[in-house]
């Protein structure tokens, strides 16, 4: 029999041992790193199947669903999700004042008392066919992208039981938004809105409450052209059926040229007023680049009113090609302006223009020659509506607006004169509206006045008044 005891007892050399200590470190390394690439692998490959895992545990846990309606939005739907946001704010507004214990007032023209909301963190119940909800009113910090920078950007969340699901996603909320688009336009208050533009981009920002009394009745302007004008804007505001079935977009765009005092901002009040339209007054200079613009146009609601005027004047981009025309394409002087003449016709006509529609552009100008042909043709700018010197039926339209008069025997000098002179419906106005004292006794005074401003302007003198 061997004798196995001196090999068990043996414990070999120095060197012998740190070859194995090394062999045993070495293996012990390999190990980790097996280890850690295998709980990488599986943490990529499987942690996304582990929290939708535990996200449905925890949903399936919880016996409510949370719906969110964002004021603002970085994607496509941006202005659609605030037109629900403001129906959501316009429906809660009846509720909050006998719930919540701290409000925002806005308020709101022709009413004395202002309009109650939720403010930031409070939240309301409501009740529909016997199914309680609750809204809350939040706010968190949208990091925006590129082109804009971080803005708090509030959310109205709506929480029901799941039992109750199909209920409040079909009839409650179509029930939201019809009783609170009502109720809006129930209390129309047209508003004014204007671009503004920082290094991150460019945004519409409330003005005022638009409040102008002109309107088509007492336009100084041919009885014809108003009726014209007033059954276009008729048939584009009601024909979204009918552009949607013809392949356009539902949109339209006005020029309106003439020199000044002529009434081209006047008639933009009237049109606002005429389809209740906000207006959205772009200013092509505070637009940085062509990017900010499409986000600016893409951020006006259906149904609204877009307006640049002076054209000819705010931006060289209008007569950006006419100038490369005369030079040849040889030497062309830098324009600083990042807005071109192509990113203008690709937001007026390109496809970018067709959104859900319902939008009126309307450009003003007093050189029409300065602006480049492409801008000018049909399909850009739909309808030209010259705004021409004041002749007689608008300066009866004005004599009956400021003297209450119909008739006079200095009519038909007047008339006369007219005709032989060129003088706007701004300076008419203001010889019919500088009387002293009150009714129409002073009217002839004032019909005198204009006769003596229209014989100066026959006669070539300079100034009037």
């Amino acid at each position: 029999m061997v004798n196995l005891l001196p090999f068990m007892g043996h414990q070999g050399s120095p060197g012998q041992q740190g070859m194995s200590q090394i062999g045993l470190g070495m293996a012990i390394a390999a190990s980790m790193v097996v280890l850690t690439m295998l709980q990488q692998f599986l943490f990529n490959h499987f942690s996304g199947y582990l929290e939708r895992c535990l996200r449905k545990l925890v949903s399936s846990m919880d016996p409510y669903v949370h719906i969110r309606f964002s004021e603002d939005s970085t994607d496509s739907s941006g202005p659609k999700n605030y037109e629900a946001y403001a129906a959501i704010e316009t429906y809660l507004s009846s509720k909050c004042s006998a719930q919540a214990p701290r409000l925002k007032a806005n308020s709101v023209r022709d009413i004395n008392a202002p309009v109650l909301c939720v403010d930031d963190g409070e939240g309301v119940s409501d009740e529909f066919d016997g199914v309680t909800v609750w809204w809350h009113l939040g706010k968190e910090k949208d990091q925006g992208d590129v082109y804009r920078g971080s803005r708090n950007n509030r959310y109205y969340a709506l929480t029901f039981r799941k039992r109750n699901r199909k209920m409040v996603v079909g009839e409650y909320l179509r029930h939201v938004m019809e009783e609170g688009k009502a109720v809006a336009a129930s209390n129309r208050q047209l508003k004014l809105y204007s671009n503004s533009s920082s290094e991150h981009g460019a945004y519409w920002d409330y003005i005022m409450d638009f409040d102008h009394p002109a309107n088509f009745e007492t336009l100084a302007m041919e009885k014809e052209k108003k009726e014209d004008i007033i059954d276009d804007l008729i048939r584009f505001s009601t024909g979204r059926d009918y552009y949607r079935r013809i392949g356009k977009p539902w949109k339209r765009g006005y020029l309106l040229h003439g020199p000044p005092g002529t009434g081209k901002s006047t008639m933009i009040a009237a049109m606002a007023n005429l389809l209740s339209y906000d207006v959205y007054d772009l200013e092509l200079t505070a637009v940085r680049s062509n990017a900010a613009l499409k986000r600016l146009l893409n951020r006006t609601p259906c149904n609204s009113m877009l307006v640049i005027e002076d054209v000819d004047c705010s931006s060289k981009i209008t007569n950006q090609r006419e100038k490369y025309d005369k030079d040849d394409g040889k030497t062309v002087k830098n324009i600083l302006e990042k807005v071109t003449l192509s990113g203008l016709l690709n937001c007026v006509d390109g496809l970018f223009s067709a959104n859900e529609g319902g939008r009126l552009m309307v450009f003003t100008t007093n050189n029409v020659e300065a602006l480049d042909s492409a801008l000018l043709r049909r399909g850009r700018m739909d309808k030209h509506v010259e705004m021409t010197y004041c002749g007689f039926e608008a300066f009866r339209i004005l004599a009956r607006n400021y003297l209450g008069i119909e008739h006079h025997e200095l009519f038909g000098k007047i008339e006369v004169l007219l005709n032989e002179s060129s003088i706007t419906p701004a300076d008419v106005a203001e010889s019919l509206i500088a009387r002293r004292g009150k009714g129409e006794d002073c009217g002839e005074e004032c019909l005198k006045k204009l006769i003596e401003a229209l014989e100066k302007k026959g006669e070539g003198e300079n100034g009037w008044m």
